[in-house]
């Protein structure tokens, strides 16, 4: 499939990066029921725009990889987790995320309520594993099928990669 150039790709990056990195150039500090997050800081509309361009996306996801390995060098503890949330098809709800311990982490993933819950999913038999994912990290990865009852869409595929 071939896909319509993106204007001002590299700038748009780059300023993803940099505003990565000037967002949370400390390691956080204050966590909010275990756990610190911050949203990916840009716009909806260039998601939507790359919805169907992976090549994009992968740089994206590199980008948050990139940021969390930063993070891992900064944190004070190791018992604390760093993760990047991958929110496919279209990366909207994408976030970097702190866990002061791994309880905190597992209890994070344990969803099932009456409004939302989440299926664990092998990443091998999902669209996360044609993915190519470098790091430099040591990363686990879990991968969930998120169902909220309310709306009526199909679900969508969220992938955690944590150190």
């Amino acid at each position: 499939m071939r896909h319509r150039k993106v204007r001002g790709l590299k700038r748009k990056l780059s300023r993803l990066q940099r505003n990565i990195q000037e967002n949370h150039e400390d390691f956080p500090t204050e966590f909010h029921d275990g756990y610190w997050y911050a949203k990916i800081p840009v716009g909806q509309t260039f998601l939507l725009e790359i919805q169907h361009n992976t090549q994009i996306k992968q740089a994206i996801i590199h980008i948050l990889l990139d940021e969390a390995k930063r993070l891992v060098e900064l944190r004070v503890d190791e018992r604390m987790r760093v993760v990047v949330l991958i929110d496919l098809p279209t990366l909207w709800n994408s976030e970097l995320l702190v866990f002061q311990d791994e309880e905190g982490l597992q209890s994070f993933t344990q969803r099932d309520s009456s409004h939302q819950k989440w299926i664990p999913i092998p990443h091998e038999k999902t669209s996360l594993s044609k993915w190519v994912i470098r790091s430099d990290l040591d990363i686990r990865v879990y991968g969930f099928k998120e169902w909220l009852f309310e709306e009526e869409d199909e679900g969508r595929e969220l992938w955690m990669l944590v150190q």
